[in-house]
């Protein structure tokens, strides 16, 4: 399975994911309306992208009681028709990988595996790979140490 994986060490934040992720997702260039979101620390002088992880068991759809998220072919989708706006999937994502603004709910869908910010990122910071046994072992462990779970 294809997972979009960060390598900040390329990254130069220069934010063309998120432009380009918010003119195709919403039809103009604003990163807040992103689903990939360039956090800069200006005096450790990192930057690093936060965006969907595509859970195995999502907590987004977990909590939403209108049942407007569902897993299809790994892929988290939100459907805004059953949306009702209330921001608690944004609010219980462990990673901050839901935003809100406005009444538009931003959440990564990979762009039918295709992701836009990936076409747009010069430095390949985000790649669109297949996920290998060590990836997937990073990853897990990524979450236990957010959730505190063992």
């Amino acid at each position: 399975m294809k997972v979009l994986n960060f390598y900040p060490e390329r990254c130069t934040g220069c934010r063309e994911c998120a432009m380009a992720c918010s003119l195709v997702k919403f039809g103009e260039c604003n990163p807040r309306k992103s689903a990939v979101t360039v956090i800069r620390d200006e005096f450790k002088r990192y930057e690093y992208a936060v965006f969907c992880l595509q859970c195995d068991e999502p907590v987004c759809e977990d909590v939403c009681h209108q049942n407007a998220y569902t897993v299809v072919d790994g892929v988290v989708k939100h459907d805004d028709d059953r949306c009702i706006h209330c921001r608690l999937c944004a609010a219980m994502c462990p990673y901050s990988a839901i935003t809100v603004h406005g009444k538009d709910i931003v959440k990564c869908d990979l762009c039918d595996g295709d992701p836009t910010c990936v076409k747009y990122c010069a430095t390949n910071a985000l790649v669109y790979e297949e996920e290998t046994k060590e990836m997937a072992l990073k990853r897990k462990e990524m979450v236990e140490r957010i959730l505190g779970t063992p």
